[in-house]
């Protein structure tokens, strides 16, 4: 084995590990909590005894032989476009967070201490940070004074180099707090130092950032020297960045059907495709998604700022700015509606929310580029309206301003407008921040309506005016099914659920193109020309229902064409 030559070291470590081997430690400590104005430093005046550091789970407060528990800074990352962040003022008014280095090693005077701050940059300190120790052992009312200051720059940079003051060895175990001030007659005037976060782009939900603070090392003889392990550390939070918005909580895609017969659940006539399917004597449980003239989607939305030590405070020009999109036509009279409220008794909802203020409902687009944007109050989503119906918190979102919103598809002429089917209803939005520096949440989608019909849909995408052709529509159900006829020509007239008929169970039924047209025709659809579109639906499930096209073709064969169900063919 090599032999340590002591008489090779720099004289100041040489004093140090042949009179104070006992104190030499693997790894410097950071302490890092928050609390009131004026903060005391937790300890000041009591030396850690360890040689390393207590692991953050079992600490329980800062002495002797224990550290201070980390209490991290909480900030709101849509504050973050460029945020100075005061330690003296955490939460911008009267909350302090100290940042207290504990080597473990004693350490000489000219000893270069080069600390490294991640997620952020010093910022407002006067290009100037001290290492403060306690000097008479007084505790909470003990002066204090730098044993280490800042050389070189400070504010705007992210790595920070100390030089320990001349004649001054840090004894091993020293609780050294980071302050503005050098010195002063008791430790609730440690001025905590300041930083500044600059994040760019938007927020999403998974936009989360750390602030952490390490000593990377400590070299003694003005860094040509000796480095010293414990002063060195791993890195310590300080801050943690998540966003303070939520929005869209728990929302998930509700299938319901739009109802093609000519009876709802208790019997009552109504007009096909008017009505959603729903059952008056269903569960409650049921009624919170469906009735006969609204489908229910519930979106929680929360406002972390009890959480955390810096946030925003909503106001009137902040806004939630909503497209409402679907894969298909919804039908003229489907709207998009907000509603804040609901009684649990029956699920009716009230409080309704302007989709933009002066506007109730918004109307719906097949596409992004074509739907308007709307700008729904924030304030007005954020914010609980009293209720019946219980709205709680998630347990991730625990501790937070909480309120449930639903989101529906609504039938706004109910009993009159026929409504369209087979298609998905996905919102897209963002929250809009009006202040500037504030980073507004990043453009999302939620597809949270499913809406079918209670039946098969049999597509002929070619028919002539002419007796010779026809559709036959076989029901292998064990019920009587309704069919009602959407047609179009090829000048864009169209009418919608025009009543056929019915077709008995285990039966067939043979509908002639040229008396479609003249039924449809009497029902107020302008068709011109020979050449239309029908769309068939027929109340029952869809793989007991078949058709087809059949062109007759006098003297010659007769042209057969399976109809397609909802234009997917399938092996």
């Amino acid at each position: 084995m090599k032999k340590f030559n002591l008489a090779a070291l720099p004289l100041a470590v040489a004093g140090i590990v042949a009179s104070n081997s006992a104190f030499a430690g693997t790894q410097a400590c950071f302490e890092v909590y928050k609390g009131a104005d004026a903060l005391a430093v937790a300890a000041f005046d009591t030396n850690y005894a360890a040689a390393a550091c207590i692991a953050e789970a079992d600490r329980l407060a800062a002495g002797a032989a224990d550290l201070e528990p980390t209490a991290e800074a909480a900030i709101a990352y849509e504050l973050t476009g460029d945020l100075d962040v005061d330690f003296d003022a955490l939460d911008g008014v009267d909350t302090d967070l100290h940042i207290v280095y504990i080597p473990t090693t004693d350490i000489p005077s000219g000893t270069l201490i080069t600390m490294t701050i991640t997620g952020a940059t010093f910022a407002n300190n006067a290009d100037i940070i001290h290492l403060v120790q306690d000097e008479d052992g007084a505790g909470a009312g003990t002066t204090f004074a730098a044993v280490a200051s800042t050389d070189g720059a400070v504010d705007g940079e992210n790595t920070i180099t100390f030089l320990t003051k001349a004649g001054v060895t840090i004894t091993a175990g020293t609780r050294l707090a980071l302050s503005q001030v050098s010195t002063g007659a008791v430790s609730t005037a440690i001025e905590p130092i300041s930083i500044n976060i600059l994040n760019e782009g938007c927020t999403d939900p998974s936009s989360s950032q750390t602030v952490t603070i390490q000593a990377n090392s400590a070299v003694t003889d003005g860094g040509t020297g000796f480095s010293i392990a414990g002063a060195a550390s791993t890195a310590q939070l300080v801050a943690d960045i998540s966003p303070q918005f939520v929005t869209f909580s728990g929302s998930t895609s509700i299938e319901e059907e739009v109802n093609a017969e000519s009876t709802d659940s208790e019997g009552a006539a109504i007009v096909a495709r008017t009505e959603f399917v729903y059952d008056a004597s269903a569960t409650l449980a049921d009624r919170f998604t469906v009735n006969a003239s609204q489908v229910l989607s519930i979106a929680g939305f929360a406002d972390r700022a009890p959480l955390l030590d810096q946030s925003i405070a909503l106001d009137a020009d902040d806004h939630l700015i909503t497209r409402f999109v679907t894969s298909a036509d919804p039908g003229a009279t489907v709207e998009a509606g907000i509603y804040n409220s609901m009684t649990a008794a029956s699920g009716v909802l009230a409080a309704q929310i302007d989709v933009e203020t002066g506007t109730t409902f918004g109307t719906i687009a097949q596409s992004t580029a074509d739907a308007t944007a709307y700008l729904t109050e924030a304030t007005d989503l954020f914010t609980a309206v009293a209720g019946t119906q219980a709205e709680a918190a998630p347990a991730a979102l625990a501790g937070s301003v909480y309120n449930d919103v639903w989101y529906v598809l609504e039938n706004t002429d109910p009993g009159v407008g026929v409504m369209n089917f087979n298609y998905t209803h996905t919102p897209e939005y963002t929250l809009e921040l009006d202040t500037a520096g504030e980073l507004d949440h990043c453009v999302q989608e939620r597809t949270i309506h499913d809406i079918g019909v209670n039946g098969a849909v049999l597509k002929v995408p070619y028919t002539f005016d002419t007796n010779n052709n026809f559709v036959r529509i076989t029901n292998e159900h064990n019920e009587e099914a309704e069919i009602t006829l959407d047609i179009f020509d090829e000048s864009g007239n169209q009418a919608t659920s025009i009543a056929v008929g019915n077709v008995g169970e285990h039966a067939s039924v043979v509908l002639r193109a040229n008396e479609l047209i003249d039924l449809a025709q009497a029902a107020g659809y302008m068709g011109v020309g020979d050449r239309h579109t029908m769309t068939f639906t027929v109340t029952a499930p869809r793989d007991s229902v078949h058709g087809v096209s059949v062109q007759a073709i006098p003297g010659g064969v007769d042209r057969v064409m399976p109809v397609l169900d909802q234009n997917v063919w399938t092996q």
